[in-house]
């Protein structure tokens, strides 16, 4: 008899079993913080856009709408503080497709005249060309700790699990019927997915 009690004996044995175990003791974080809290981010973003196109093969509007926003916020930063953002003009333009992109659908709405549907495609045009600029600033500012991970196998990881994450999402979204019933979209608020019918509903 060693004079252990069962409590004693417990909390002996739990400390055993997490002693080597980052995920458990939380020593995961203190190594690898900035690596999870940037994956986390980014694969939420990412499953529910590859959800979106599976199930209804597209972004939904509030997530297109988040360019705009982000696009905004960085265009008005720049220059509400020119003393503290210090960025070449150039750069800024290529922010003003999306805001541009807004604005016209808030001046014109749909476009009916020749003009409008011409001066809307190339609004659209001009997005899709400058977003991929647009959207290595933004992942810059909302991610910064990405860019300083040690090592490059670090910055690979990351990219793979959100990418897997992706595919998983979509994959779920396209084969939606083996996962949720019709009604779980109806309660969430969405319109069901094209392949509900309405004696499912």
């Amino acid at each position: 008899m060693n004079g252990e009690g069962p409590a004693e004996r417990a909390a002996e044995k739990s400390r055993e079993l997490t002693e080597g175990d980052d995920l458990l003791r939380g020593r995961a974080v203190q190594k690898l913080g900035g690596f999870y809290a940037i994956t986390f981010g980014a694969s939420l973003w990412a499953w529910d856009s590859a959800f979106e196109i599976g199930t209804h093969r597209t972004i939904f509007y509030y997530h297109r709408q988040e360019l705009f926003v982000l696009a905004l916020v960085v265009l008005l930063s720049a220059l509400l503080l020119p003393r503290r953002v210090h960025t070449h003009p150039w750069v800024l333009v290529l922010f003003l497709p999306p805001i541009g992109l807004l604005l016209l659908r808030l001046v014109v709405g749909h476009p009916h005249s020749a003009f409008e549907q011409t001066a809307a495609r190339v609004v659209n045009v001009a997005t899709i060309a400058v977003a991929p600029f647009v959207v290595a600033i933004i992942v810059r500012l909302l991610a910064p700790n990405y860019f300083t991970l040690p090592g490059r196998r670090l910055k690979v990881t990351v990219v793979v699990i959100v990418a897997i994450v992706a595919l998983t999402g979509f994959l779920v979204g396209h084969f939606n019927s083996r996962f949720l019933a019709c009604q779980d979209f109806i309660v969430a608020g969405d319109d069901p997915p094209p392949n509900c019918h309405k004696d499912e509903w």
